[in-house]
Order: C-alpha cells, then sequence, then structure tokens
C-alpha cells in the first residue's frame, strides 16, 4: 500500500509484518498506469491553464473551480516521472530523502485538493442556478485560497515520511512496521471523515438540490444539457475513483494491526490496494472531462487544436481567441433560461 511512514529512516527486522505478500506484480501495474496518467494528464490540464489562465480572460464561477482542479492535478502529475522511476528500478528510490517526503505529500496533497474543488464546483453550480447573480466571483476565489491553505495543512504530517534502507534499497512510499501502520490507520480516520465523507456528503446534498430545482421546471422548457453533465460526472469520479480507494484503505489499514497473522487475506487486500489506488491517480485523467463539457472556452478551444474547422466556416472572420471567447457567457446564459423558465 502506497502510504507514508513517521520518522522512520531504518528498517527495522523485528517491526515488520509477518505476513509479506508479493509486490513485483505492482511495480509493472504502476508504471503502466503512470506513464498513461503522466501523459494524458500533462497534455489535457496543461491545456486548461492556459485556456483559463490566457486564452480565456473571463472567469466564471466554474471556471475558477475547473482552473484550481486543473492546478490541484499538475502538482501530482509533475512528480510521477519520480515514482516511475521508482518502480522500474524495482522499488529502489535514488532521489533523496527531502524529494521521498514531497513526492508523498504531493500524492494526498493533490488528492484532497481535487475532492475539494470538485464539492466547491457542485456547490456553486447549484448556488449560481439557484440564486444567479448573488455569488460573486470573489467569494469563489476566497473560498479556493481557503481549500488550498486547508488541504496544505491538513496533508503536512505527510512531509515527516522519509526514505528508509530495507533489503539493501532505499525505499519511498511504503511504511517500515507495524508501528508505521497504527500511525497511518490513525491518520487514515481523519483523511476519511475529514478529507472525503464531509466533501461527498455536500456533493450529494447539493447534487439533490440541484435535480430537485430542475424537476420543478416544465418538461418542454428545461434547458439542462450542461447541468446534468456535471452531475454524471462528479459522481462518476468520487464513486469510481476516491469512493473504493478510501474504502479498501480503510479496510487494509484495519486488518494489517488488528489481524495482521491472516496472510492469505492480507495478499488479496495487497492485490486490491493497487486496484485501487490506480484508480483514484486516474482521476487526472477523467478531470478533464469537466474542462471538456463544463467548462467554458476549452472544449472550443480544443476543437480547433484538434483541426476542427466547422465554427470556423460558419463564421469566416473570426479568430481563434476570438472563437473562444465567444464561448465565455454560455454559463450564465444557461442558468437565465433556467431561472427565466422556471417563472413563466
Amino acid at each position: 500500500m502506497e502510504a507514508p511512514f513517521l520518522e522512520k529512516q531504518k528498517y527495522s527486522e523485528n517491526e515488520s509484518l509477518q505476513c509479506q505478500p508479493e509486490e513485483e506484480y505492482k511495480y509493472h501495474v504502476y508504471t503502466a498506469i503512470y506513464i498513461i496518467v503522466f501523459v494524458f494528464g500533462v497534455l489535457f490540464n496543461g491545456a486548461a491553464i492556459y485556456v483559463f489562465c490566457i486564452a480565456n480572460k473571463k472567469k466564471g464561477i466554474s471556471s475558477i473551480c475547473l482552473m484550481n482542479l486543473a492546478y490541484a492535478d499538475l502538482i501530482f502529475i509533475i512528480f510521477l516521472p519520480l515514482r516511475i522511476s521508482y518502480y522500474v528500478s524495482g522499488a529502489s528510490w535514488i532521489f533523496g530523502d527531502i524529494l521521498c517526503r514531497i513526492t508523498t505529500f504531493t500524492f494526498y496533497f493533490s488528492m484532497y485538493s481535487s475532492i475539494y474543488f470538485l464539492a466547491c464546483l457542485t456547490m456553486f453550480r447549484y448556488l449560481s442556478v439557484v440564486f444567479s447573480g448573488k455569488i460573486y466571483v470573489k467569494k469563489v476565489v476566497w473560498l479556493c485560497a481557503f481549500i488550498w491553505v486547508f488541504t496544505a495543512i491538513s496533508t503536512t504530517p505527510f512531509l515527516t515520511s522519509g526514505s528508509y534502507v530495507r533489503e539493501n534499497k532505499t525505499r519511498c512510499f511504503e511504511p517500515s512496521g507495524v508501528s508505521s501502520w497504527k500511525i497511518i490507520m490513525h491518520m487514515n480516520y481523519y483523511a476519511l471523515s475529514v478529507g472525503f465523507i464531509l466533501p461527498f456528503l455536500s456533493v450529494v446534498i447539493f447534487n439533490s438540490l440541484l435535480i430537485k430545482h430542475i424537476l420543478q421546471i416544465p418538461m418542454s422548457r428545461r434547458n439542462i444539457r450542461k447541468q446534468v453533465t456535471m452531475i454524471v460526472l462528479v459522481l462518476l469520479v468520487y464513486t469510481l475513483c476516491f469512493l473504493p480507494y478510501h474504502i479498501q484503505r480503510t479496510i487494509h489499514l484495519h486488518y494489517l494491526v488488528h489481524h495482521p497473522n491472516i496472510c492469505s487475506l492480507h495478499d488479496i487486500l495487497q492485490r486490491t490496494v493497487v486496484a485501487t489506488l490506480c484508480l483514484a491517480v486516474l482521476n487526472s485523467c477523467l478531470d478533464p472531462l469537466f474542462y471538456i463539457f463544463v467548462g467554458h472556452g476549452f472544449k472550443s478551444w480544443f476543437q480547433i487544436m484538434c483541426g476542427s474547422k466547422n465554427m470556423l466556416q460558419k463564421e469566416p472572420s473570426m479568430s481563434n481567441s476570438d472563437e473562444v471567447d465567444k464561448v465565455t457567457m454560455d454559463e450564465i446564459q444557461m442558468n437565465d433560461e433556467i431561472l427565466i423558465n422556471n417563472n413563466v
């Protein structure tokens, strides 16, 4: 399991777990998945930041949340080559203790920042529909800044996770013994409740309220494509990427600490760790779906970069930057239509 240990620089054999499951296979799986995530993550999240920061000067509420989401993904992605190198070399860390700590920290910092920014996006999408004109960009910026600070402080303990020597190799991302697993178990309870359950509940509540609001609109007057897309995408990322990982991690830690001698079970749990962790990191590849279907300007920019000339043929005098700017007010117009139709 990819998790930290605290204040452990040397591996103690008498503290090791009695069950030692086979780990060689996970090096190949992690390497393949991390390469895929790195390539697609850099491409699409980098493109999103370009659109939100440079091509699209007019930032709406959703654009601000999505821009911060892209930054959170990139924080993890830029350190992926270090992890890839680690697993390619058979779990041998060559980059020093400080980079081991930073790389461990950025994994959790990025993941929980992403979880909160998705919750933030869900909340503001609902508020912008129901209370159009009363949600100001400055408030969204301040909330995003608070999320950065809160998640950074909450994940600071992972900076104490350094490298250690085991079997003549310098290890990273691995606990060193039973005492380390106990500390991780207690840290997991905080991460589970505050880092996942709390934002997940907010996502469920605000999406339920948004669905209730949409159902009050006459069927013939609904214009809700982006709202429905956003609801489906958020729930998809939470249930596919984050939910299995947190459930499995909690079960795994419980049995490692309280039932360390059931080796057959630990072997199964170790394999499920690999599967759920891969799903968790794949959120960096799924998040770009928000930029395409919800983000304003990104889809148009993406079509231009892919050589789509349909819109340019319709409006030959329109430049690429003008074409991108043309869709920046889409969210406001959509929300206004929902409100107007609802009041008719």
